[in-house]
């Protein structure tokens, strides 16, 4: 798990610096690592993300909403999708994590959900290949 979560780490990282597009923050692509034998968690995080954009959106309408205020809404947000869907039973096929959906929610509103989501799936994959291509050595 230590080596999974260093390798997506690192891969984020270097990936942010050289195409200064964020993958969905420097830890969710890490998370996908680690649950690259979930695609249904994978899918549930995406989904969860998209939900909590679009609930803070609503939300900005009726409040002041910028900077840390508006961070922490979207980790709230996330949180609370969260424990709706555990207490409709879904909560450990849902998503990845408490706090990724809205970590990734809040960077698919900033830079928009195409560019993220590319740049999210490029870096699962070469932080998958390199842990793989460290097995074999």
């Amino acid at each position: 798990m230590n080596q999974t979560m260093i390798i997506g780490l690192l891969a984020a990282l270097l990936y942010t610096e050289l195409v200064g597009l964020s993958p969905g923050g420097i830890i969710v692509p890490a998370y996908f690592v680690l649950y690259w034998n979930s695609p249904l968690r994978m899918a549930g995080t995406v989904l969860l993300a998209f939900l909590c954009m679009g609930i803070v959106k609503l939300l900005s309408r009726h409040m002041i909403l910028y900077g840390r205020r508006k961070y922490t809404v979207y980790l709230l947000v996330g949180i609370l999708l969260k424990a709706a869907a555990a207490a409709l039973g879904y909560g450990t096929v849902v998503s990845i994590g408490t706090l990724i959906p809205g970590i990734l929610g809040r960077e698919m509103e900033r830079q928009k959900p195409l560019p993220t989501l590319l740049s999210l799936g490029i870096v699962t994959l070469a932080a998958r290949l390199v842990l793989i291509l460290m097995r074999q050595f």
